[in-house]
């Protein structure tokens, strides 16, 4: 209330004449008073001090207040923005949690809507022309409400500030604003209604015009407290809310029961309200000089013991610092006078209205002094516990969210350490597998081959007796027998091949099962069990189970194959001479070898001469025939029978005829030309398909003798290939897991990157939470505790 203080102090002269007594001369005029402690305070103190209102305070602790919950406000919005996050993604926060933090936010709009709306309050009761009106105008500087005679309030006024230039008033049930320019008009329009005692009228007068509207302060006047008996509903309508409460009495009367009535109803629901009493009226004392200070006794006496003995609010000396003497009128016309820029004392009514005057300032100070600090505690205090408490709950909740975060982040940490040292001992566990494995792999496939050369051989010495199992009817003629090679070659492909697999596949089909177990239990060992699904498993095992295939190609490897069906007598010259001939080829080849081999192993041995004779190593007689002579005698018979002339068989016969003699050569010719008959006779198909036979089983040995090696070869690489293939798909498998892992470790990363921002907003929520807290804890210490 610094510009209703703020007010030129009259020329004030005292001289002193006796210490109970002191004269004032105002203006041209001389008043003489007694003076008092309680009545006349310090006056260059009070101007002192003037421009320092009380008002201020609760002005600067509504806007500190209300900053204070902007900040809560947003913080609130900030948290539940995380927390709605760490709900729907994380799953770190419950419903029943998130939906907690929620409640806050229309908490805190409620908190800041009554916030904007606190104001400093007061309210004035009396009896009806008392001039309750008239102090309210006094303390506005300005004649707001009507009064004087024809002028009574018949409800209840609120006046409080607003923006602009322009007033106006707005009735109890409507939200009309009714427009108001001045006084005259304001009073036609509540004199023109016909208003319940009860109802409210409010009436916005612009803040630019008077200063207490500026900082808060919201007037309240009332119907005078004898119109009505229903005193309750006033106070549960209009009071509880009220920071000050002003009895203003008629000083030419004693306090009435209504009076009393009202105020014990008030303290019955309020607990110690805040009471001033002002005697008005106080100018017509000044008639009756010596009977003053008698009846302002008897007043305050009565006023003291109401406020201390009937209802117990205060105590004496506080109750006499609540008791005025003024005269409202008075200091209205002082107040105009000094606006119009004319002295104050022009508006005197009679004689002390300078002390009059003082009073009603020291009322104004000391009413400040109240209700800003009842204003401040009563408005300020309990948003100020609600907000620390608000911010201690939301603390203990983040406190216990961040410890959950961490026990979170501390199992994504574990987790992410297990998968980067499987990760990295994946690759060193590879690498020895795959070394195993391919020795093991060429170890089989060594095994497969040896065994296949084997087996082959053994069957290609049998070749016979799978030939001979071939009935197809025998028919020598070209065409005919062209189909039967076929179908042989057929038969005997297919055979092989049967017999092969027949001896083979068992032993193999254990030895690569053996390594695909091995196999998949060596990468099993990599993969951990969860990776190890059963998809994993459909990529190890094949769709269809291993089968080595014999490429033999018999019809391609016996088309040259050219049988020889001429009769041919067994004891024939030329076939006894060709059976001899290719004995001893057999005889010279191996000869051969046995000398080759052991001229390349000695290699120690003397060089021999060049000029010396070569050892001869065939014995040089057979009997008492030299070599030489049956050399001769071999070739010489050889080319007589291949001649087929008639001198060679004549030199034969004559040979054998004179070395034995003729019965002995007759008797011979006819058992050999009786053989010759037999088997001539007996040269069926029969034979015929036994020597074809006999030749096809040659040749057919011959040939797949030389693919022995090739088939092995082919077999081995089977082998090799589906075990390769197979650890192929193992690899896979492991490097799916691997890669899965990789991005199970990269999702990890991700989270434990999540919850550590997560963290570290929340520990900033937290110490915000703090800071709120400490904020509202100087907010009490310079505002609440320090009143």
């Amino acid at each position: 209330m610094a510009a209703c203080l703020n007010c030129t102090p009259p020329m004030v002269t005292t001289n002193n004449s006796n210490e109970n007594s002191s004269n004032l001369k105002i203006g041209n005029n001389s008043l003489k008073y007694k003076k008092t402690s309680a009545l006349i305070p310090d006056i260059r103190t009070m101007y002192v001090n003037a421009n320092k209102s009380p008002l201020r305070v609760f002005v600067s602790a509504k806007k500190k207040i209300n900053d204070i919950y902007v900040e809560i406000d947003e913080y609130v919005h900030e948290t539940i923005e995380l927390i709605n996050i760490l709900h729907a993604e994380r799953e770190i926060v419950s419903k029943t949690e998130r939906e907690l933090f929620e409640s806050y936010i229309p908490k805190v709009a409620g908190i800041r809507e009554v916030l904007a709306r606190d104001h400093m309050k007061v309210a004035f009761f009396g009896r009806t022309s008392n001039g309750k009106s008239s102090v309210i105008n006094a303390m506005l500087r300005e004649k707001i409400l009507p009064n004087g005679i024809g002028h009574t309030t018949n409800c209840f006024c609120q006046v409080e500030g607003c923006d602009g230039s322009e007033a106006y008033l707005i009735k109890e049930g409507s939200d009309e604003k009714l427009n108001v320019k001045d006084i005259k008009q304001l009073a036609n329009a509540l004199s023109q209604e016909k208003l319940s005692e009860n109802s409210l009228i409010r009436i916005f007068w612009p803040r630019d015009r008077c200063s207490l509207l500026r900082d808060g302060v919201v007037f309240m006047d009332s119907p005078g407290v004898d119109v009505s008996a229903n005193l309750d509903d006033w106070i549960d309508n209009h009071c509880l809310n009220a920071d000050v409460f002003v009895l203003v009495l008629n000083a030419e009367s004693t306090m009435t029961r209504a009076e009393k009535q009202f105020f014990h109803k008030v303290s019955q629901k309020l607990s110690k309200p805040n009471i001033f009493i002002l005697n008005n009226r106080w100018d017509a004392s000044a008639n009756e000089q010596e009977f003053q200070e008698s009846v302002k006794s008897q007043h305050t006496e009565r006023c003291v013991d109401f406020l201390t003995k009937e209802l117990k609010i205060t105590n004496e000396e506080e109750a006499a610092e609540r008791v005025f003497f003024v005269s409202a009128r008075e200091v209205v016309q002082a107040r105009i006078e000094k606006a119009k820029g004319n002295s104050p004392s022009s508006g005197a009514i009679a004689e002390g209205f300078q002390i009059r005057y003082f009073e009603f300032q020291d009322f104004e100070r000391k009413f400040e002094e109240c209700i800003s600090k009842s204003a401040v505690e009563t408005k300020f205090k309990k948003h100020s516990f609600r907000g620390k408490a608000l911010s201690s709950d939301m603390c203990s909740m983040l406190d216990s969210i961040i410890e959950r975060i961490s026990t979170s982040r501390n199992l994504k940490l574990d987790q992410k350490n297990c998968l980067t040292e499987y990760i990295k001992g994946k690759e060193i566990g590879m690498m020895d597998i795959t070394r195993g494995m391919v020795l093991e792999m060429d170890k089989i496939v060594e095994e497969v081959e040896k065994n296949v050369s084997r087996i082959l051989n053994e069957e290609i010495l049998n070749l016979s007796v799978l030939v001979d199992e071939f009935n197809m009817p025998f028919y020598p003629e070209p065409i005919v027998l062209n189909v039967y090679k076929k179908e042989l070659n057929s038969y005997v492909e297919s055979g092989l091949e049967s017999n092969l697999r027949a001896r083979l596949s068992t032993a193999l089909d254990m030895n690569l099962e053996s390594v695909r177990r091995e196999m998949t239990e060596s990468m099993h060992a990599l993969v951990p069990n969860e990776k190890f699904n059963e998809q994993t498993k459909q990529i190890v095992v094949r769709t269809q189970p291993f089968e080595m295939l014999y490429t033999l190609n018999c019809q391609n490897l016996c088309a040259d194959f050219q049988e020889d069906l001429k009769f041919k007598f067994s004891w024939g010259i030329t076939t006894m001479l060709k059976r001899f001939t290719n004995k001893a080829k057999g005889r010279n080849r191996k000869n051969s070898a046995i000398m080759n081999r052991q001229s390349s192993l000695q290699v120690a041995s003397p060089i021999m001469p060049i000029n010396a004779e070569p050892v001869c190593l065939i014995p040089t007689s057979i009997g008492d025939i030299a070599q030489e002579y049956l050399s001769m005698i071999s070739r010489l018979t050889w080319n007589s029978i291949r001649s087929q002339g008639n001198v060679g068989g004549v030199i034969v016969v004559g040979i054998m005829l004179k070395a034995i003699g003729w019965r002995l050569v007759v008797g011979v010719g006819a058992l050999y030309g009786c053989v010759y008959m037999y088997e001539r006779l007996s040269w069926s198909n029969s034979a015929k398909e036994r020597v074809f036979k006999a030749q096809y089983v040659r040749h057919a040995s011959r040939k797949f003798k030389m693919i022995v090696d090739l088939i092995s070869a082919n077999c081995s690489h089977q082998v090799q290939q589906e075990l390769s293939s197979t650890f192929s798909r193992l690899c896979r498998s492991v490097d799916c897991a691997t890669t899965d892992m990789k991005e199970d470790l990269k999702a990890v990363e991700e989270q434990l990157d999540a919850l550590e921002n997560d963290q570290k907003k929340l520990k900033l929520l937290r110490n915000k939470a703090n800071y709120i807290k400490n904020e509202l804890e100087i907010f009490e210490n310079d505002y609440i505790k320090s009143n």
